[in-house]
Order: structure tokens, then C-alpha cells, then sequence
């Protein structure tokens, strides 16, 4: 079986202040995601994961993220919108310097005929997604109830979403069915959900979504525009895996959306996207067909 990369103690230490900063977002007091993002940010730069630009980057974002949350003016909030989507987007691309995610798999072909696969720890992306909403107006689930109530109401979404991303997927020769179990779930499953899953949806629907369905106001086209660009942005954002996936992708994020829109509920979105993407990974080709 394929094993874990070997990483240096510091780099053990920075990933997990960086599970530790997401989880935190369901914490309080918030001091404890402070903390947590502080021992993320020290062990990062100590292990080289981090270096000079990444601090400009992630301070940057984070002061525009509480100045559109300040900003009053219409003018000025689109402008704000503009910037913090801007330099989010820019962060979960991987396109500002200063940022050496580090590799736990490599290469890895998890069956026959798929794509080798290797698995990043994304301190750009992840840190994006947290900062957008530990800043802005992020309220966590909070009780039992309010968790069964969300997922009673998104439970309907995610499985027609599930079911019509991967029928997609087998139609346009993305994948085949290929049921499997491999230990190196335990691995990917918490990297996927915490790091990608969260900050992708932090950015494309507790973010993108949320603020321009405020921006656009009580317009009867206000929902549907922000689902429409929510799910689209995401498409154009996986664009680098082909046109198959970019289809995908904006199928996909169309469920995520819809999940969002209805139960008005980030959490929503993150558990469909979560259990899409480990769907696909039990039980179709991963990542995709070579």
C-alpha cells in the first residue's frame, strides 16, 4: 500500500494547528481559533511552509474581509467585494507566492487505469476560507437540533446531487464504477472535508453567494444569480482539469448552491460536497479515468 510522505516534526506541528484553526470555527470563544491559527502560522513559517509573501498575503486578506464587513456605502461594499474575491480566489488558486503546501501522497493510483493522485495539505486555500469566515458573519451550528434540522432539510439535494454528478461523470467517460475500500481513506477524508471542502465552500458560498445575493438586494432575480454564479465560479474554478471537469464541477456546484440557498447554512453545503466527493472516491475511479 502506498505510504504517507515522511514530514518534519515543525510541518506535523503546522498541519495540525491547521486542522486545529478550522475546527476552532465551530469553537468559542474565538480566542481558541486565535491561538490555534497562531501555532498554524509560527510552525509554517518555522518549517518553511510558509515564507515572507505569506504573511503579506494572509494579513492582506484578512484586512479586506473586515473592511467590506465595515463598509456602509454601496459603491464602496462593491469595491470591498471585489477585493476579497479577488485575493481569495486568487489564494485558492495557489497563485500568490509565499506558500509551500506540503505533499502527504504522491503519485498514488488508487486502481487500474485511474490518474495517479496526490494529496496536498493547501495552507493558501485553507486559510482563505477561514479567515473569510471567522471575519465576516460566519454564525456556527451551535445544537444537535439545529444540525438534524439543517440536514433534514438538505438530505433531498445531496442525494439527487450525488446521483446526478456521478451519472454525468460515468456518461462522459470521467469514471467507472469501481467500489473499492483502501486505509488511505482515513488519510484523505479528513483533508478533503476540513481543508478542501470547508474553505471551497467558505469561499464560493459563505462568501460569493451569501454577499451577492445581499449586494443584488430584494430583486426577484437576487437567488437565483447568486446560485448561478456561485455554481459557475466553482466550475471555471476546477477549469484545469478539462472540460469534463469544469461540466462537473458546475454541476456539482450547482447542488452545493441549491443545499446553501434552501437551509441558508454553510454547513449544508460542506456535508454535500463532502459526500459527493466521497462517493466518488469509494466508489468510482479516483481522481478520474488516465
Amino acid at each position: 500500500m502506498p505510504s504517507i510522505e515522511p514530514l518534519p516534526a515543525a510541518t506535523v506541528v503546522a498541519i495540525a494547528g491547521l486542522f486545529a484553526t478550522v475546527l476552532a470555527l465551530w469553537v468559542r470563544p474565538w480566542w481558541v481559533l486565535l491561538a490555534a491559527l497562531l501555532v498554524a502560522e509560527v510552525a509554517g513559517f518555522v518549517s518553511g511552509i510558509l515564507s515572507g509573501p505569506a504573511g503579506i498575503w494572509i494579513l492582506g486578506l484578512a484586512t479586506a474581509v473586515w473592511s467590506f464587513r465595515r463598509t456602509v456605502a454601496r459603491w464602496q461594499r462593491v469595491l470591498a467585494f471585489v477585493g476579497v474575491a479577488g485575493m481569495a480566489g486568487l489564494l485558492a488558486a495557489h497563485a500568490m507566492s509565499g506558500f509551500q503546501n506540503p505533499v502527504i501522497l504522491r503519485g498514488v493510483v488508487l486502481s487500474s487505469g485511474a490518474m495517479p493522485y496526490t494529496q496536498y495539505v493547501n495552507f493558501d486555500k485553507t486559510l482563505a476560507g477561514v479567515l473569510v469566515l471567522a471575519i465576516g458573519w460566519f454564525a456556527p451550528l451551535r445544537t444537535v437540533r439545529d444540525w438534524g434540522a439543517t440536514l433534514l432539510l438538505a438530505a433531498p439535494i445531496v442525494a439527487v446531487t450525488i446521483v446526478g454528478v456521478m451519472a454525468a461523470s460515468l456518461a462522459l467517460g470521467f469514471v467507472r464504477f469501481d467500489p473499492r475500500w483502501t486505509p488511505l481513506f482515513w488519510v484523505w477524508a479528513p483533508i478533503n472535508l476540513l481543508l478542501t471542502c470547508v474553505s471551497e465552500e467558505a469561499l464560493f458560498r459563505g462568501f460569493l453567494q451569501r454577499e451577492l445575493g445581499v449586494l443584488l438586494g430584494g430583486r426577484a432575480y437576487a437567488a437565483t444569480t447568486a446560485v448561478a454564479v456561485s455554481a459557475l465560479g466553482f466550475g471555471l474554478a476546477h477549469a484545469g482539469g478539462g472540460w469534463r471537469y469544469l461540466l462537473l464541477a458546475t454541476l456539482a456546484g450547482t447542488g452545493y448552491a441549491l443545499a446553501y440557498q434552501r437551509t441558508g447554512r454553510v454547513e449544508a453545503s460542506i456535508l454535500a460536497h463532502f459526500a459527493v466527493n466521497a462517493t466518488h472516491f469509494l466508489l468510482f475511479t479516483y481522481p478520474a479515468l488516465a
